[in-house]
């Protein structure tokens, strides 16, 4: 609840015309009113408001709202934050009339309506924007010489009317709970006591006491009530609601229905002849289907009258004649509605108005009959023995769409007869509201992004604003929607070229995009896979139940909704790939109606999804076979799986790169840089990608560049790593004194200095930085091992080996540390005898093992145990195919056991991801 000093009124307002002042009224309470003459509590930061009683008057249509507010000045920042007191009140609608405003200050009250305050009437529509008017005034109270320490005290009452109800009375009354600011609050509500008034309570904590008194029925509740019980946010709206209390002299939904309908009686509103007449005349001579018609009148009041809120003079709920609106050619969702319903009527098609509530429908069912449980009134129309809902404030309804349900859960059609509220049936949409269409094209291999063509279709009102980005947005603007909009879709991929295309025939906005994404392709298997998610393999049933509290508390499932999600993929053609798991599906779980149709033909792949969101709400006893469900959806996951014997990563991007296959993607980049040539982000990712296929040189221009239009330590740091690759480390540790100076702090850019002086044969100076670095670090693992490194380049890998088996001391069975251990031994050639124990301890301790595989390896081939280091190169390059150091041991070793063949193919990997490879290894000592 937002407590603001106007806080006089929460009840709902009706209204009629009726003589009242524009002005407030200045006057004692009614002798309805009992006043408050309790002292008034402390207030605490927490609480300013020492006081918050309003009392309410049910006379028929008639009410009137008294309100007694005190608000403690507790600080220099409130005293700061306090604005003038302003109160609003509608003149056409009742009169305001002020009571007190008085400072209490060292707990005497300073009377500011005895001293001549007088409020300043303004007259502003400050909903305007908002497409409103209301003719609401604003009545101000300035204050004077406030401090603070004092008091604000005031009280008024709003008399409202309203003729629209039949002498029927209604009263919705929100209470605040805690944590709520109010130190002392009440409500009292009263009538005479033969006013059949019902009334129903809705939270925690809340007992009225009744009492009957001087001809009135009364209930006072006090204020703040109780906290209220959290919870969960998927809960239906009925059970997150405001608690509060509400009244009504309705005898029922049917009554408040028969009571409203005259309201939207359509005999003799259309003048013959005139303006109006004539168009409903050329829909009709258009055609006799009445869909055809019917969608026609719809069209016609939602795109040639702009909405407009009219409250001023009854507008509240009684509409202005369709003529009127014609004429002005604007009007609210109750005009629109009395137009759309007298077309209809002309036209020979059954309808009549029906009242919604635009976001707490589901509430409906629990409320007492109250026109205001509603904010918004609608067509229902009979076309074809058909329910049709007909709403002319939207945009963009296509005949196609005529019958689609909103979701609004509950109508209160308006009848002569009466009508209790209806449930809107389910009904899956005609087309999707929103639809994403993707084609893939990876044909040069599974190793490199793919190019994509993707379409985002949305329909009717969800289009509208698509016509006004097409008509508005500047290309810098245009690119980042297109790129927020689009980007979950492509996993955040690089979009180089967007339109927004708007048809209006047929209700639906575009947008269209090309660039390029991401799918990645598992290789932890023999076989690579990719996971087809979509809307599917997406699928989750996110509902948490886990409180006791909670477990019988139903589960909203959100608003219908029709998606469809197509994509389509191009693979390489130089494999035989194959489809697992369920490709045609057609279920319903939790009311969401998932429907798949997946066919893999040859290189070509084609996958249809919909998903349609019924809306419905999902009692608890339903969670577990739903769970059961959308868990046995998960298990058996859509894949596309590679043939057996399938190229590594590495030998995809070597082969590819010996042709022109990568040529199409180095475009699509150049078009994304093109597209921004500011844009540091767009150089990164075509460096990203040639570092990706070993291009180090080619990626380094494109660092420069990024660096020219936004430096940041991360891309030295990248571009550091480059250079290293290249051999070329004195420029490489240029960067990273450079990323230091930017980020001094950086672990990451001082370890990547010690590898490098190191690597540069400084070795005293990275030593230092490591003992500096191991003496304040909780972990000290890296920077051991680093030092180990620069030891064991410096000639004193003995040490080093101490220093490790020290660290290994503080913590034992440490998988790490142990592959450290053993790799410094065997490229160090120490302490060969005992090596292998604690090499084979890294294996059996390690995640993955293939760091200490291969680590094992090394101590096998320095001990002549060729076969075995081989044995356990497989092994590591099966977990970890393509790893350079693997690749290139192994190679030797094949080298050795005259498979030329197997060696070059090795060694030519490995040397493809690192130029330096043979460098390195020669400091070991080691060379083909």
């Amino acid at each position: 609840m937002d407590y603001k000093v106007y806080l006089a009124i929460t009840a709902i307002s009706f209204a009629t015309p009726v003589v009242a002042a524009d002005a407030p009224l200045y006057a004692p309470p009614g002798a309805w009113v009992t006043p408050n003459k309790a002292p008034l509590t402390d207030g605490t930061d927490a609480r300013p408001w020492l006081l918050l009683d309003r009392q309410i008057l049910i006379e028929g249509d008639k009410r009137s709202t008294f309100a007694d507010s005190a608000f403690r000045i507790q600080t220099a920042e409130a005293l700061r934050n306090w604005s003038d007191m302003s109160f609003d009140w509608q003149p056409d609608r009742g009169d305001l009339i002020v009571h007190k405003i008085e400072i209490i200050r060292d707990g005497k009250p300073i009377d500011l309506l005895a001293q001549g305050l007088k409020l300043n009437v303004l007259r502003r529509e400050k909903d305007l924007e908002q497409r409103a008017i209301d003719g609401q005034l604003t009545a101000i109270a300035p204050i004077e010489d406030l401090r603070v320490g004092d008091t604000v005290r005031f009280s008024t009452t709003h008399v409202e009317r309203t003729s629209v109800l039949k002498g029927n009375g209604e009263a919705v009354i929100d209470l605040p709970a805690e944590p709520a600011p109010i130190a002392t609050g009440s409500v009292r509500i009263l009538w005479p006591k033969d006013l059949p008034v019902k009334w129903k309570m809705f939270g925690k904590g809340i007992a009225p006491a009744e009492s009957d008194q001087a001809g009135y029925h009364i209930l006072t509740q006090s204020s703040p009530l109780t906290k209220q019980d959290e919870m969960p946010q998927d809960a239906p709206l009925r059970f997150r609601r405001m608690p509060g209390l509400e009244f009504s002299t309705f005898t029922s939904w049917a009554d408040l229905s028969r009571t409203i309908a005259p309201v939207y009686a359509t005999a003799g509103t259309i003048k013959d002849g005139g303006a109006l007449a004539i168009e409903i005349e050329r829909i009709a001579a258009t055609t006799v289907d009445p869909k055809a018609r019917a969608n026609a009148a719809l069209r016609l009041v939602q795109n040639e009258i702009r909405y407009l809120y009219r409250g001023m003079e009854n507008g509240n709920y009684v509409p202005q004649s369709p003529e009127a609106t014609w004429s002005l050619r604007y009007g609210d969702c109750k005009a629109k509605t009395l137009l759309l319903l007298a077309i209809l009527d002309r036209l020979g098609i059954e309808a009549r108005a029906a009242l919604v509530h635009s976001t707490s429908g589901d509430f409906l069912r629990d409320r007492l009959p109250t026109l205001g449980a509603f904010d918004h009134v609608i067509v229902e129309a009979r076309i074809d023995g058909i329910d049709h809902w007909l709403d002319g404030t939207t945009a963009g309804t296509h005949i196609e769409d005529l019958a689609d349900v909103p979701s609004f859960a509950f109508t209160l059609p308006l009848t002569r007869e009466g009508h209790d509220i209806a449930a809107l049936p389910e009904r899956r949409p005609a087309r999707p509201q929103m639809a994403i269409a993707i084609d893939y094209d990876q044909s040069a291999g599974t190793a490199f992004p793919p190019l994509f063509d993707l379409t985002f279709t949305l329909r009717g009102a969800m289009a509208a604003p698509l016509a006004t980005w097409k008509a508005q947005a500047k290309p810098d603007q245009l690119r980042e929607f297109a790129q927020a909009t689009l980007g979950n879709f492509i996993s955040n991929g690089v979009i180089y070229s967007r339109s927004i295309e708007i048809d209006e025939k047929r209700g639906l906005g575009t947008i269209r995009a090309k660039g390029i994404g991401n799918l990645i392709w598992d290789r932890s298997e023999e076989r690579p896979y990719l996971a087809i998610n979509g809307m599917i393999g997406d699928f989750k049933l996110e509902i948490d139940r886990a409180r006791a509290a909670w477990r019988d508390i139903p589960v909203a499932t959100g608003n219908p909704m029709y998606m469809e999600y197509r994509v389509g993929l191009t693979l390489p053609r130089e494999a035989s790939f194959a489809a697992e798991g369920e490709a045609q599906t057609d279920r319903e779980i939790a009311g969401f109606v998932l429907k798949r149709d997946a066919r893999l033909d040859g290189n070509r792949f084609e996958d249809h999804e919909s998903m349609w969101t019924k809306g419905i709400e999902l009692p608890a006893s339903a969670l577990p076979a739903a769970r059961a469900q959308a868990a046995a959806l998960k298990k058996n996951q859509f894949r596309l799986r590679a043939p057996a014997g399938y190229p590594s990563r590495v030998e995809e991007i070597a082969s590819a790169r010996k042709g022109s296959r990568l040529a199409p993607l180095l475009a699509a980049y150049q078009k994304a840089i093109d597209d921004n040539p500011d844009e540091a982000a767009n150089y990164l990712n075509r460096a990203a990608f040639n570092s990706g296929i070993f291009d180090y040189k080619s990626a380094i221009p494109d660092y420069d560049a990024a660096i020219a239009r936004a430096p940041t330590a991360e891309i030295y740091q990248q571009r550091a790593w480059l250079n290293a690759m290249l051999g070329d480390n004195a420029r490489a540790l240029a960067d990273v004194e450079e990323a230091l100076a930017l980020n001094p702090g950086s672990t990451d850019a001082l370890a990547q200095k010690v590898g490098l002086l190191t690597e540069l044969d400084r070795t005293a100076d990275a030593i230092a930085i490591a003992d500096e670095q191991m003496a304040g670090a909780k972990d000290k693992r890296d920077w051991v091992t680093l030092k180990a490194e620069a030891l064991g380049r410096a000639a004193r890998a003995e040490e080093g080996a101490v220093l490790l088996t020290e660290a290994l001391g503080d913590r034992p069975g440490d998988a790490f540390l142990l592959n450290a251990l053993c790799w410094l031994r065997g490229v160090r050639e120490i302490q060969l005898d005992v090596a292998l124990k604690g090499c084979t301890r890294a294996i059996e301790l390690s995640e993955n093992a293939a760091e200490a595989l291969d680590s094992r390896a090394m101590i096998y081939f320095r001990l002549g145990r060729a076969e075995e280091a081989r044995a356990d190169l497989d092994a590591a390059l099966k977990l970890n195919p393509g790893e350079p150091t693997s690749l290139y041991m192994r190679g030797i070793i094949r080298g050795r056991s005259e498979d030329k063949v197997g060696a070059l193919a090795d060694l030519t990997l490995a040397r493809l991801q690192n130029g330096q490879i043979d460098k390195i290894y020669a400091g070991y000592g080691i060379k083909p």
